[in-house]
């Protein structure tokens, strides 16, 4: 029995020398601090958003429709001619929500395809004048999103426009992709 107490004792000594010698090697709070990590290129540059426009308003007999939810009984349409991929690796378009009573909003958004996340730049009227969305932010889309009723960022982001967290190549790409169909790859 003396033994295992001596065997015990000793791996509780190492342990803690251990310990120490990590502690002299890391003597931070920071953890990440601790690993050997090196930044590429592309992650010392700091994001810089493309300054955006408002395009013209959307011609309502060229709209591209794509299906948000089998249960939902408004009609989601994207305008091909608003379609752009800037140089800041955002994919901005209008979307057009029509609902089965008629009414209609025309919003002009983006999707920062790297980070998942959405913006509303700017409210459509009906004499085709824009209205700027004030103190609009980059929010996060979730993945669960696309499966809600009226998540139309979350699918055109998931589907057509932010496959592999890449924006398409060009604006061209971007309206094949909305008019071939949501992706073979669709979580839905």
């Amino acid at each position: 029995m003396g033994s295992l107490r001596q065997w015990v004792a000793a791996l509780g000594c190492l342990i803690a020398a251990g310990s120490a010698l990590a502690a002299t090697e890391c003597n931070t709070r920071k953890y990440y601090e601790c690993y050997e990590y090196e930044e590429s290129e592309d992650d010392k540059k700091v994001w810089e958003e493309d300054k955006v426009t408002p395009p013209a308003a959307p011609d309502m007999d060229k709209l591209i429709p794509f299906e948000v939810s089998v249960s939902n009984a408004n009609r989601f349409l994207v305008d091909p001619a608003s379609v752009s991929v800037g140089k800041d690796g955002v994919v901005r378009f209008t979307v057009v929500i029509e609902s089965s009573g008629g009414a209609r909003t025309v919003n002009y958004e983006g999707l920062r395809c790297s980070t998942r996340e959405r913006r509303l730049y700017a409210f459509g009227q009906p004499d085709g004048t824009w209205i700027e969305s004030k103190g609009s932010s980059w929010i996060l889309l979730h993945k669960q999103q696309h499966k809600m009723i009226n998540a139309y960022p979350a699918v055109l982001a998931y589907e057509y426009f932010c496959l592999d967290l890449e924006p398409p190549p060009s604006a061209e790409v971007a309206v094949v992709r909305l008019r071939s169909g949501p992706a073979a790859t669709s979580a839905r």
